[in-house]
């Protein structure tokens, strides 16, 4: 009777989260911009071809971009398995679309025929083939063109596939650069059979609207899933950063520094810089600068001076002229515009051992600063949120002080949301939370929704020097919180780091900046953010015959009981025979592959490269030009730009002078362009003074590779044929181990986060959950990295245990609690019995 209740339970919650709304929909198809074993692939009839003797049509809405002109197939329908029908796009050159039937083109149309058609729009195209009268047609955005063919008459089945097809006798792989949604099928009397609206999905399945039919997916890109994941957008070095600004309306982020104001754009993800003529930001130290809409002006304020320094977008010049820099005693402040009357208003701050209750008000008509101490409202603190409500009133949330604003009494984390009256500057408390397992501190911004009675904001935990940003979401009237699953990494020191959170208003998505000492990054996610039970499909089932599975499921269970004595016996029977199989099992090897000694380059074991011809040419490489050749292509990969010249002569010829250093580096760069001319398809180019490395798609590069299935596995998981291939290109060694130098830690570093991550995501996934050989060998992968990572460690142990190696397993155990009391200086604290659970 549990068994049937838990499964009602699950029934319910798949209706319900079957009527849920959809938001974002539409698969997006990787192109000709990735290597053809990565181009995505869609197919509507993997369990076998629709049968529609006599004819169908096909709706869908497609979204091309304007990419590098190649052409590619939008779809491929295989009638009777010997018949394609292909719809191809061409961007550039015409006709930009074509209908092709075997190899006749029935069907073209360019840009200029189509109606409101152009990049970056969604066009509804119909295919319709009536195979009685031998009729094909073709609509965009109500344009229709129709063709008589003979040779379609006799077709009664269709494969449909999208992009790339694997398909053997129509293999492609040239891909149209687009994104499609709503696909629907309707069969010759115009009755919608299937529907896939491309949203909501599985692993690498997504099913239909109407019957649930099953439609396999190669290589997604799901729109919907930029609403659970952040993306980096941008990471950016300045030199002495004096402070950053925001401009939610538009979508900027201004960076400063004392010499130029940096504008970066959301939409373009482009910089534009611009010099300082004259002047300079105000005499203090810490992020004292916002934007003001209202005179289209950067502000940067110190409160020790009655004066706000001025920036001016028009005559490029600050109003102040002061080099020198004041530690400032608000430390971690929150800053806003007042949107009664305009005035600056700043919220507590830390500085010299003291947490504020303070309000600052500038008055631009009073150029002075007023201040309000609210000390018996509310209790000093820093490391606040805050955000507007509406015009009124402002929502504060959290942060981390003392009650009696001392650092030496007793501070503490705060978990309570504030109202704050923008008339009058009072404070009423709405809610505290219960202090949760983890302390956490909000970033210096959150966002209400007051429609849905929430706000959002980043978290993290201020103790810790190597920390995260979560988003999560909390009640406004109810003192709850929801974290979401993805994060951003931060590096947390309190005079050293800072960041915020804000929606930009043209593109509706969260933008989220970091910053520590001269380095900056920046994060984006589409709004409203969603969690992954509310992207992925659950197993579908049809409703129409729910209430007879329930019928049946009772059925079933009174069944059971009238049998259940005659299983006993012969489950005494099965127990032995489990036993037998269970107790000497083997756990099934990673095939190796065989290393391609091609125009390939190998990091992972150890430094080596052949030629285009197969020969090895590791040995031309001394041991500059290798350092000098993997600063550049680790840069590369890591920030697309590559590396300065200045950089590069700082840390490969530190001990040069500055023409010796650039003499070298030239001659160095002139002898490794001719060396990887052998290679073929890899240079070395400079663009905008970075160096950088340019490489084919005919390049096979293991480190790449193994980056790009730890990325898939984190954004959208891997096959069983995927992830041995993972394993096997990590069991090769480690990265670069040869190379023991400073700068080499951190990509080192970098690389063992991202494959422990990647790694420990694919437990959840279900071809790793019923695969005992996959479970073991990602344990074991992820411990080479982290030999104290007690989720890999469980896993294996539980593994060996569960296959009747107890002994093996118990070592292990014992072993692991030996290494981890070393370490840490602490006994690890979960026993043997729960381990192996």
């Amino acid at each position: 009777m549990r068994f049937l209740i838990i499964l009602f339970s699950i029934l319910v919650a798949g209706l319900n989260a079957a009527g849920q709304d959809e938001l974002l929909s539409g698969l997006y198809f990787s192109s000709h911009e990735v290597i053809p074993d990565n181009r995505t692939s869609l197919n509507l009839t993997p369990s076998g071809p629709f049968r529609f003797p006599d004819g169908f049509t096909i709706e869908m809405n497609a979204n091309f971009r304007n990419g590098d002109g190649y052409f590619g197939y939008i779809f491929r329908i295989i009638g009777d398995q010997n018949t394609n029908i292909d719809l191809v796009s061409r961007q550039f050159s015409t006709p930009n679309f074509y209908l092709v039937l075997k190899d006749k083109v029935l069907i073209t149309f360019n840009w200029k025929d189509i109606p409101d058609g152009g990049f970056n729009k969604w066009i509804k195209i119909k295919f319709s083939i009536n195979t009685r009268e031998s009729k094909i047609a073709v609509t965009f955005n109500g344009k229709k063109q129709e063709s008589i063919i003979a040779g379609i008459t006799g077709l009664r089945n269709f494969n449909v596939v999208f992009g790339a097809c694997r398909i053997n006798s129509f293999l492609n792989t040239d891909v149209a650069q687009m994104a499609l949604k709503d696909i629907r099928i309707l069969d010759a009397k115009s009755k919608l059979v299937n529907e896939w609206k491309l949203s909501k999905h599985a692993q690498n399945l997504v099913y239909d609207e109407i019957n649930h039919a099953e439609a396999l997916v190669e290589n997604p890109i799901w729109n919907i899933d930029s609403h659970v994941k952040w993306r980096k957008i941008k990471e950016l070095k300045i030199d002495s950063l004096h402070g950053i600004a925001k401009d939610e309306s538009t979508g900027r982020a201004f960076f400063i520094d004392n010499h130029a104001v940096y504008i970066f754009s959301t939409k373009t993800s482009k910089i534009d810089t611009i010099e300082v003529v004259s002047g300079s930001p105000s005499s203090v130290m810490g992020t004292q600068i916002l934007y003001n809409k209202s005179t289209d002006e950067l502000w940067s304020y110190s409160f020790t001076q009655n004066a706000v320094s001025k920036f001016s977008f028009k005559t490029k010049t600050w109003s102040f002229n002061q080099k020198s820099y004041a530690e400032p005693d608000f430390w971690h402040h929150n800053k806003f515009f007042s949107p009664i009357d305009s005035s600056l208003i700043t919220l507590f701050g830390y500085g010299h051992y003291t947490y504020k209750s303070i309000i600052h008000r500038y008055a631009k008509n009073l150029n002075q600063w007023q201040i309000i101490d609210r000390f018996g409202q509310i209790e000093p603190r820093y490391l606040s949120s805050c955000g507007f409500l509406n015009n009124k009133e402002m929502l504060i949330f959290g942060g981390y002080g003392s009650k009696s604003g001392r650092q030496e009494l007793s501070p503490e984390f705060y978990y309570d949301l504030y109202s704050l009256n923008l008339t009058d500057y009072s404070f009423k408390k709405l809610w505290t939370l219960d202090p949760p397992e983890k302390p956490f501190v909000p970033c210096e911004a959150l966002i209400p929704d007051q429609k849905e009675g929430i706000f959002y904001t980043l978290l993290y935990n201020r103790i810790n020097y190597v920390s995260s940003l979560r988003l999560a979401k909390f009640g406004i009237e109810k003192n709850e919180y929801q974290p979401f699953n993805d994060s951003i990494p931060y590096s947390f020191l309190d005079t050293k780091s800072w960041c915020t959170l804000f929606l930009d208003q043209k593109t509706t998505q969260l933008v989220a900046i970091t910053t520590h000492n001269s380095q900056v990054s920046l994060y984006s996610m589409a709004y409203p953010p969603l969690l992954p039970e509310n992207v992925y499909q659950l197993v579908p089932f049809h409703t129409r015959w729910y209430f007879g599975m329930i019928g049946g499921l009772l059925l079933i269970g009174i069944i059971s009981i009238s049998t259940i004595f005659i299983k006993k016996r012969k489950n005494r029977d099965k127990k032995k025979r489990l036993y037998e199989l269970v107790e000497h099992p083997n756990i099934a090897a990673i095939e190796p592959i065989d290393r391609k000694t091609v125009s390939s380059i190998f990091f992972m074991g150890g430094f080596q490269i052949y030629d285009s011809k197969g020969r090895n040419i590791t040995s031309a490489f001394s041991p500059t030009l290798k350092h000098l050749f993997l600063f550049i292509f680790l840069h590369t990969i890591k920030n697309e730009k590559g590396i300065s010249s200045a950089k590069l002569d700082e840390v490969l010829w530190f001990d040069k002078s500055g023409d010796s250093a650039r003499n070298n580096r030239n001659v160095n760069i002139s002898k490794l362009r001719s060396i990887l001319e052998d290679l073929g398809g890899v240079e070395v180019v400079n663009e905008n003074s970075f160096w950088k490395i340019q490489m084919d798609l005919t390049i096979f590069c293991d480190y790449c590779e193994a980056l790009r299935l730890l990325r898939k596995a984190n954004s959208s998981g891997l096959s069983e044929i995927e992830i041995k291939q993972l394993i096997a290109l990590l069991s090769f060694g480690e990265l670069l181990p040869a190379i023991q130098t400073d700068w080499m830690d951190e990509f080192k570093s970098r690389f063992a986060n991202e494959t422990i991550d990647g790694l420990s995501s694919l437990f959840n996934l279900k071809e790793v959950w019923t695969n005992i050989s996959l479970r073991y060998h990602l344990a074991e992968c992820i411990l080479v990295y982290d030999p104290l990572n007690d989720e890999a460690f469980a896993v294996k142990c539980s593994v060996l245990y569960n296959l009747g190696k107890k002994g093996m397993a118990k070592n292990l155990y014992d072993s692991f609690c030996k290494e981890y009391k070393k370490a840490l200086g602490i006994d690890y604290a979960i026993l043997f019995n729960d381990t192996i659970k």
